[in-house]
C-alpha cells in the first residue's frame, strides 16, 4: 500500500489531510475521533483577539451597570476582569493531553503586542504549529495597500522572531499581487503558507430588513482558485504550501498534491460526511496512488505545477480564454 505521509513545515503528518479550523475542534472527543480516524493533524479553532475585546466590554459594562445607584456595593466584592485569552489557552493545553497527532494554533489579533504575546501562549501550551489568519476587512480609505500589507509582514516577522515552532499564514485571495506578498511572506520567515481564507459574506433579506449571516460549506469547484495558485507558486516558493476551500475528496486531495502542495486543510465535506469519512479519503488516495504506481506522496507532488506542464500558460489567462472560446450552449 503506497504511503501517504508528508513533510509539512518540518512536521511529518501520516496523512496530507489537515482538519481546518472549525468547531470540531471545540470537543476533545472530535479531536480524538478526527486522530483515530487517520488525519495528519488539526487546527485548532481559531483565538480571535476582536472576540476577547468584545466580551471583556461586556463583562466591564454588565459590573458597572448599576454603580451609580449603589456605588458602595463596589467595594464589597472582588475587583472582575476578563480572563483574556486563557480559556483558551487551557483548552489548547487540555488538548494537548489527550492526543498524540500534531496541533497546530490559529491566531487573529488586533495589536501587534497582542499577536506575540498569544502566539508564545499557544506555542507553550503544546502547539506544533502556528497559523497566522490575515484575515482584514479594510475599510478606510486613506489606508493604502502598501500600509495594509507592511503591517502584516510586521507581524509575521515578530511572531517568527520569537517563536520557536514553525510558523504558517493564511492568506486571503484579494492581493494586488499575490506572489509578490507570498514572497515577502515567506523572506519574513514564513514555514508554510495556507490558500485561501474564506470569507462568510453577510447577506441582506429584503423582507425583514435584516442582516442574513449564515455558513455556506464550500463545493469541490470552489478549490480551483486554491489550486491555480499553488501550482504557479509551488514552482519557486521555498515555503509549504496547505490548499484550503473546497477539499471534499481524496481526488481533490490528489489535484492539490499533483499542484505542489504539501497538505490540504478540509472542514465543510467533514460537516458533509463526519469525521471517519478522514478514513475513507484516505484510502481512496492511497488506492489511487497504487493505480499510478505512486509509492509516496513525493513521487508525484508538484507533477502538474506550472513549471512541469507542457503549456506554461495553462493556469494564466491564455486558460481563460480558451475557456470562454470553446464553451457551447446546450
Amino acid at each position: 500500500m503506497a504511503d501517504i505521509s508528508t513533510i509539512y513545515m518540518g512536521i511529518r503528518l501520516t496523512s496530507p489531510i489537515i482538519v481546518g479550523a472549525s468547531t470540531f475542534s471545540r470537543k476533545i472527543d472530535n479531536i480524538k475521533r478526527a486522530e483515530d480516524s487517520g488525519a495528519g493533524a488539526l487546527v485548532i479553532y481559531s483565538l480571535f483577539q476582536e472576540q476577547i475585546e468584545i466580551e471583556r466590554n461586556e463583562l466591564e459594562d454588565e459590573l458597572r451597570a448599576n454603580e451609580e445607584a449603589f456605588p458602595e456595593a463596589l467595594t464589597y466584592f472582588p475587583q472582575m476582569e476578563h480572563a483574556g485569552p486563557r480559556e483558551h489557552i487551557m483548552w489548547v493545553e487540555k488538548t494537548r493531553k489527550e492526543v498524540k497527532f500534531p496541533l497546530i494554533a490559529s491566531l487573529n489579533a488586533i495589536s501587534l503586542g497582542d499577536w506575540i504575546e498569544y502566539a508564545k501562549q499557544l506555542e507553550n501550551a503544546g502547539c506544533d504549529a502556528l497559523e497566522l489568519n490575515l484575515y482584514a476587512v479594510e475599510t478606510d480609505p486613506t489606508v493604502s495597500s502598501e500600509d495594509i500589507e507592511e503591517r502584516q509582514l510586521d507581524v509575521v516577522e515578530a511572531i517568527v522572531a520569537t517563536a520557536a515552532i514553525p510558523v504558517a499564514v493564511k492568506l486571503s485571495p484579494f492581493y494586488t499581487s499575490l506572489p509578490n506578498f507570498v514572497d515577502s511572506v515567506i523572506a519574513a520567515g514564513a514555514a508554510g503558507v495556507v490558500l485561501f481564507n474564506r470569507f462568510y459574506q453577510p447577506f441582506i433579506d429584503p423582507l425583514k430588513e435584516e442582516l442574513d449571516i449564515r455558513l455556506d460549506l464550500s463545493r469541490s469547484e470552489d478549490t480551483r482558485l486554491p489550486l491555480r495558485w499553488i501550482a504557479i507558486l509551488s514552482e519557486w516558493a521555498t515555503a509549504d504550501f496547505a490548499a484550503s476551500t473546497g477539499v471534499h475528496t481524496a481526488f481533490d486531495v490528489a489535484r492539490h498534491l499533483l499542484a505542489g502542495a504539501k497538505a490540504v486543510q478540509c472542514v465543510s465535506t467533514l460537516y458533509n460526511h463526519g469525521l471517519d469519512y478522514i478514513g475513507e479519503m484516505n484510502l481512496e488516495l492511497s488506492r489511487w496512488m497504487d493505480g499510478k504506481g505512486y509509492k509516496n506522496t513525493e513521487n508525484f507532488r508538484g507533477k502538474m505545477s506550472q513549471k512541469n506542464l507542457r503549456d506554461p500558460y495553462a493556469f494564466e489567462r491564455a486558460q481563460y480564454v480558451k475557456a470562454l472560446l470553446e464553451y457551447k450552449q446546450g
